[in-house]
């Protein structure tokens, strides 16, 4: 059954490719030992802009908890701008380090290292992403919050970019979690003005379809452009 599950998983991500955006995700500080990990993050994106309008991307990622400290993984990205094709402009190498044991402070606490490398011929700099990772389990709730530090390597603008990450995350059962999520720039360290920034918040469902195999959705308004503008998340994952 989850052999069938994974495959059915693995044709509706790949069904998505034409018509996925900016994949989000808030990181928990957390990691697993073991743990063997296959995902895929994706959006569909509204947007009043037709520079954005129908622009997508979609990522891959393959992951292994190496020790019940340390999760690494690899990415590949995929984008498609408006009127042109989908094309690989990504690789990526992702690192959770998990800095506290679960309750042994008020705060779990873990660091998130990426770095990014741009596809031959978009001449493009690389890029390392750092992440605070902060959580908060109180009775059925567990709030999240992600830290972002995104630094371009080379080229003309070097600064560092700011961001933030949030969910609010409710058990209503083993199976089923819905919850608040929250995304935002907050421009960068030369240039930082929070206020002008986009932000993406709405509701998300977490859903256990069998075990091993999850299901995380929701839809984010863009605060600047209104209810009906957003994006549509869909990240599935299948451990193993």
């Amino acid at each position: 059954m989850k052999v069938i599950m994974t495959v059915l998983g693995l044709c509706l991500a790949i069904s998505w490719l034409p018509v996925t955006v900016l994949a989000k995700k808030v990181y928990s500080p957390n990691v697993k030992q073991g743990e063997v990990e296959f995902e895929t993050q994706s959006e569909i994106f509204r947007s009043k802009d037709p520079a954005k309008q129908g622009k997508s991307k979609h990522q891959f990622e393959l992951s292994y908890g190496v020790t019940n400290h340390w999760h690494t993984g690899v990415y590949v990205v995929y984008e498609k701008l408006p009127g042109k094709s989908l094309d690989y402009t990504q690789a990526k190498w992702a690192n959770i380090i998990q800095l506290t044991e679960p309750g042994q402070l008020w705060l779990d606490l873990g660091v998130y290292a990426e770095y990014i490398w741009a596809a031959p011929g978009l001449e493009q700099p690389d890029l390392l992403e750092l992440k605070v990772l902060m959580e908060k389990p109180f009775e059925r709730w567990k709030h999240t919050l992600n830290l972002v530090f995104k630094q371009p390597l080379w080229g003309n603008e070097t600064s560092t970019e700011l961001g933030y990450a949030w969910r609010s995350r409710y058990k209503a059962s083993d199976t089923l979690k819905p919850g608040l999520e929250i995304y935002g720039s907050l421009g960068t360290i030369s240039n930082f003005q929070p206020g002008r920034q986009s932000q993406l918040i709405g509701p998300v469902l977490e859903y256990e379809m069998a075990d091993g195999i999850e299901l995380d959705f929701g839809w984010l308004m863009d605060t600047h452009e209104g209810p009906a503008y957003g994006a549509f998340k869909l990240n599935m994952e299948f451990e193993f």
